[in-house]
């Protein structure tokens, strides 16, 4: 497939509105919200029900919290003015990125964060800095950690633990081998973030939203991809199959739910397709190095918020007439891609 770098016009009118956009993504988002809840059912109906009652309050508290705000504002249509903020879309996203052991509370905490702090406090919907979701998710891992677990309490089931499977590895040095297969590690039947570990369902939906121009298609590819090619050389440095390595890399974890619904917001993301590549490829490089050398197994979550930090200097260096020079941005991508290869690969090997 041919990377266009080019450009809209600012004449150029999208044939989806905002709220064609959101309707798409809603309908992914619970379409993996049905899959997750029925998996859980199949654990157990306390499980099923917790984590259909976790999306539930989450929704609820991220309506209330939006509602709130805007009386407080005295806003004369509050009705209209939360139904233009999609707060649906935050709760969603926010409640599948928890385990199906959280509090009910920690649920609710996080669900207000998100909207309040990751949202309105920047004026609002298209003004945030941050994905939200993210925000919300961060504050209650630092605050809550101890809380957030696959297990509920009392009722582990088949006596395994809370520990997830990208805790495990992380834990063994990534040198440990995987204890499910790699379907059973793509469908997502194991216990993690409720909706993060269907990774074949959400590249599918991916897939779709991308066909429908809902996302661009450039940073899922660059990202996932950049990840496989770190996992896949660090393999080989490690004497391992570098490439069940790899593919074990981009379906653990919430790395391809971050890089479909996470990284392509574009409220937080770069404006042109140079500069989202870029900015897919520096998350692709944070989430490996996280994953090496840090305390945080995961590393997805961290290394779209610095990316999104990072946006405004990725738009002011790459927000230019971008149907020039195509060889060399090419260029420019591929040594970014080499270079956060050879780094997190050489300090993964060094120890």
């Amino acid at each position: 497939m041919k990377i266009i770098f080019k450009r809209t016009t600012p004449t150029y009118r999208n044939q989806l509105t905002t709220q064609n956009v959101m309707v798409y993504l809603t309908a992914a988002l619970l379409i993996v919200s049905l899959f997750s809840v029925g998996y859980y059912f199949t654990l157990g109906a306390d499980y099923g029900i917790k984590a259909f009652l976790m999306i539930a309050v989450s929704l609820v508290a991220a309506y209330v919290t939006e509602a709130g705000y805007f009386y407080l504002m005295k806003e004369k249509d509050i009705k209209k003015a939360v139904n233009r903020s999609f707060p649906y879309v935050t709760g969603i996203l926010y409640a599948l990125i928890l385990p199906v052991g959280t509090p009910y509370y920690v649920v609710i905490v996080g669900s207000v964060f998100s909207i309040f702090i990751g949202k309105l406090i920047f004026g609002g919907f298209g003004q945030n800095i941050f994905n939200p979701a993210l925000i919300g998710r961060v504050f209650v891992m630092m605050s809550y950690g101890d809380k957030l677990t696959a297990d509920l309490p009392g009722k582990g089931v088949d006596g395994l633990t809370g520990a997830t499977p990208t805790t495990i590895l992380a834990g063994a040095g990534w040198m440990e081998k995987l204890d499910i297969s790699l379907p059973e590690l793509y469908l997502g039947f194991y216990k993690g973030s409720i909706g993060e570990t269907f990774a074949l369902l959400i590249i599918i939906l991916g897939v779709f939203l991308a066909l429908k121009k809902v996302l661009d298609w450039r940073m899922p590819v660059f990202y996932m991809g950049t990840c496989f090619i770190i996992a896949f050389i660090c393999g080989l440095l490690k004497g391992l199959s570098p490439l069940e390595f790899a593919l074990i890399h981009i379906g653990i974890g919430g790395l391809v739910f971050g890089g479909v619904f996470m990284l392509t917001d574009p409220v937080t993301s770069p404006v042109s397709p140079y500069g989202k590549i870029l900015f897919a490829v520096g998350a692709g490089f944070f989430t490996m190095l996280l994953r090496f050398k840090s305390n945080m197994p995961e590393g997805v979550l961290y290394s779209i918020l610095i990316m999104n930090m990072l946006t405004p200097m990725i738009d002011k260096y790459t927000v230019m007439p971008t149907n020039k020079d195509e060889n060399r941005k090419m260029a420019v991508i591929a040594a970014a891609v080499v270079l956060s290869a050879l780094i997190v690969a050489l300090m993964w090997k060094g120890g």
